[in-house]
């Protein structure tokens, strides 16, 4: 995610909640199945690029679909984020996208090796990372440097610091970018690789995304917002009209329905239900396999695994929640994922936050259990009013026996659920944020995935927009023209697109 852009909209987690970023064997690249306990990264930066630079294009070459994130300097937080009108809005953020620079982008590449589907069992199976004579899928975190003067904002520098950006190094062995032609310019090459691809494209809260990369790897941004939607459309149009976009917020929000849909709990949701249902034998299964020898040295494995106390075999008592931790959450960080204060008092875990959600839901379902059999009984004929009575009198004593049973087990789980969280945002590189939305898309598209081999049609090219009740559509317009840079750059891409496509049939 964006720096503001998360305190605007997505994640932050205390310092000590950070990620694991160390060298670990080759053991360590393979979770359990159904279990994704590590994140395998490799950063690409103006030292390393000649080595990584092949296999980041076979990986966008080769992907099933390819999911983004940016590293931003700033935003620049005006009224106008949330303005009722359109074009209001396009209008600051256009100012900001012209005005601040693109840090790190963040791409995870997704092979789609098999998917099952029978009585008995339900997978899928994903290459993020492969070993093999051609290199077919890797998550990428790319230090980019802006070369032209930009903003930097002082709230921006202390929320990355805080998330352990190592600035140093961007600053030495950042790919540096500007207003310069595509030759020769690394990063507008790229973008123009990953629009040839002609491949499915996952953000999350896309829009800002969206505006950043136009204006920055690109072209100029339009003027209107109205030209602007209809240029960026012809990116998302594949084959046979078929949608290229997917925001993991809108389908959180709008197809899912999840209790909030900031990237950490969508992620870590998606996560943990991913791990339940593996003993279902119905997952998701993501390889991330050993790396070729001349890249161990760009390699990060990012520590992503589930609580030790979180048991996906065990029923929803094993979690738990007491008044006490239901209190000290912070009630700004549930609801938006972050939280503006700088010394909260209060804890930012998602975790604890997933499984107080799960308590409430087991007992809605314990409550609509004991209702439907208290029913059942007083159907049965031959019942007294007596009798009738004790059935009721019986049904509040196991409520509340219940409740106890539950409030005894939670002094066991208090311990473990506050000190064993380390949530993955806590390192908030965009390489890693980026596979968190590839990730949870592919398990909120799981069922479409599996029947036929692709994302939803319907839930593509939209994006959620915060303050507003209907999705942003992202379509051609028989009254709006798109701009005429945007026109010549186009013929050359789909040209190109055409001729790929052709190549793989």
């Amino acid at each position: 995610m964006v720096i503001n852009k998360d305190m605007f909209e997505a994640t932050q987690c205390s310092t000590d909640n950070t990620c694991c970023l160390t060298s670990l064997s080759k053991s360590s690249f393979r979770s359990r199945k159904g279990y994704l306990s590590n994140i395998v990264v490799i950063e690409v930066n103006k030292e390393n690029l000649s080595i990584t630079w092949p296999y980041l294009l076979l990986s966008i070459r080769n992907a099933s679909f390819i999911s983004l994130d940016l590293e931003l300097s700033g935003l620049g937080i005006q009224k106008g984020w949330l303005a009722k009108s359109f074009e209001e809005r396009y209008n600051v953020i256009r100012q900001s996208a012209q005005s601040r620079s693109v840090l790190s982008v963040g791409i995870a590449t997704f092979q789609l090796v098999s998917r099952k589907e029978t009585d008995a069992k339900k997978k899928l199976k994903y290459k993020c990372q492969v070993r093999t004579s051609v290199v077919l899928s890797y998550v990428f975190n790319i230090l980019t440097l802006c070369t032209v003067p930009f903003i930097v904002e002082a709230d921006g520098l202390q929320f990355l610091s805080k998330h352990k950006f190592d600035f140093n190094r961007w600053i030495n062995l950042g790919i540096p970018y500007g207003n310069d032609t595509e030759k020769g310019n690394t990063v507008k090459t790229l973008w123009h690789e990953v629009l040839c691809a002609a491949v499915p494209i996952t953000l999350h809260n896309g829009l800002i995304d969206l505006a950043f990369i136009y204006q920055h790897f690109y072209s100029a941004l339009p003027e209107t917002f109205s030209e602007f939607v209809v240029s960026v459309s012809d990116w998302f149009l594949l084959s046979e009209g078929i949608p290229g976009l997917y925001d993991s917020k809108y389908i959180a929000e709008y197809i899912t329905r999840f209790k909030a849909s900031f990237l950490e709990y969508v992620f870590r949701k998606c996560q943990r239900e991913n791990a339940i249902e593996q003993a279902r034998n119905r997952f998701i299964e993501f390889d991330f396999e050993s790396t070729e020898t001349h890249l161990k040295n760009t390699v990060d494995i990012v520590d992503c695994k589930l609580p030790d106390n979180f048991d996906a075999s065990a029923s929803t008592e094993s979690y738990f929640i007491t008044d006490e931790q239901k209190n000290s959450l912070c009630k700004r960080y549930s609801n938006y994922g972050f939280c503006r204060a700088k010394d909260c008092s209060f804890i930012h875990d998602v975790d604890i936050l997933l499984s107080l959600e799960e308590q409430k839901q087991s007992r809605v379902r314990e409550r609509r259990k004991r209702r439907y059999d208290y029913e059942s009984k007083l159907s049965e004929p031959g019942y007294t009013d007596g009798q009738k009575d004790k059935i009721l009198v019986s049904t509040v004593i196991n409520e509340k026996t219940v409740v106890k049973h539950g409030e005894t087990k939670t002094s066991a789980n208090l311990t473990q659920t506050t000190n064993l969280l380390q949530s993955v945002t806590g390192c908030h590189r965009a390489g890693v944020d980026s596979f968190m939305t590839g990730f949870a898309v592919v398990f909120m598209q799981r069922m479409n995935l599996l029947r036929t081999g692709n994302f939803d049609p319907k839930c593509g090219n939209k994006m959620a927009l915060p303050g507003t009740m209907t999705p942003l559509v992202l379509q051609k317009s028989d009254y709006v023209k798109a701009v005429n840079d945007h026109v010549a750059k186009w013929t050359e891409i789909e040209r190109e697109r055409n001729r790929r496509i052709e190549l793989r049939i």
